[in-house]
């Protein structure tokens, strides 16, 4: 089995915006099939203490406007957020926003979505902190809003939490039927939601072997019971290199453990850990040089 290989790039720390735009031109030179950042105001403190960042001043940049900017600067790596909390977003507006970057960058968008998690962020900048299954409530209804606006000329939705009425939609994305859509998390609402909504999973960072199976079997047991026949992109991440490792012969163990239970892309995850931007280029030359010759999917 061949995989894909995709980054999480940090847009906080040490990692400003030139260095971002350096080390996304040269993954995607590479060969590096993916680039994600989170979708964030701020980050816990403890990201920046363990980052060696400044937690009195928690930086963050905006990921979409980061994305479209690298969507310029690059030609063929795919790009997208790890992930979007759709209740932080008005629907429509996150809608535009998504289609304006897959536009820039020639139809490369990956939508990752997600529920929110950090409850402090939501506090901080006035949004409304639900509990779990109304965040997901809300989370769905965005989607559909969004989803019927990519593929509809005018759109109308009743919610509980947003209306829209006979709205227009123009410019569609470029990519048919529409951006691919990701998920984040863990919770069975998640989950299902993925079997009827998504392209892809992304699994929590340095999630433990155990546990990515007993995940990936719900997923599975999910799709027989919607009657699902299209695959979903099972997708685990490994922080660098606390889950990755440093060796060649650590890299080979975890993608072979992957590949048994049905990974089909591995994300090396810099934005949890503190690797320098140079250090994280290095890496990344390395890994691409040794990894890729015997695991990489070719491109299409």
């Amino acid at each position: 089995m061949f995989l894909n290989f995709g980054i999480h790039l940090p847009t906080h720390s040490k990692y400003d915006y030139s260095d971002i735009v350096k080390i996304s031109i040269i993954a995607d030179k590479l060969g590096y099939n993916s680039l994600w950042v989170g979708d964030h105001f701020f980050l816990p403190e403890e990201i920046y203490i363990k980052t060696e960042g400044n937690p009195k001043k928690p930086n963050k940049l905006d990921a979409w406007t980061v994305l479209a900017a690298i969507a310029v600067k690059t030609k063929r790596i795919r790009l997208g957020t790890r992930v979007s909390p759709i209740p932080f977003y008005m629907p429509a507006k996150l809608a535009k926003i998504v289609t304006t970057a897959d536009i820039i960058s020639n139809g490369r968008i990956n939508f990752g979505v997600g529920a929110g998690w950090f409850k402090n962020e939501a506090i901080s900048y006035g949004f409304d902190w639900e509990n779990h299954k109304e965040r997901i409530t809300k989370m769905l209804e965005g989607l559909e809003i969004i989803l019927k606006l990519w593929k509809e000329d005018r759109v109308t939705y009743n919610g509980k939490y947003y209306k829209i009425y006979n709205a227009p939609f123009w410019p569609k994305p470029i990519q048919k039927p529409h951006p691919p859509i990701w998920f984040g998390g863990a919770s069975k609402a998640i989950l299902e939601a993925t079997v009827k909504y998504g392209d892809g999973f992304l699994f929590l960072t340095d999630t433990p072997l155990e546990k990515f199976k007993e995940i990936t079997k719900e997923i599975f047991e999910k799709m027989k019971c919607y009657g699902r026949k299209r695959n979903i992109s099972l997708v685990p991440s490994l922080s660098y290199p606390d889950g990755l490792g440093e060796k060649t012969s650590e890299w080979i163990s975890k993608i072979e453990s992957y590949i048994k239970l049905n990974a089909d892309t591995i994300l090396i995850d810099f934005s949890q850990t503190n690797v320098p931007p140079d250090k994280a280029i290095n890496i990344l030359k390395k890994f691409s040089k040794v990894i890729f010759p015997k695991y990489k999917k070719l491109s299409t």
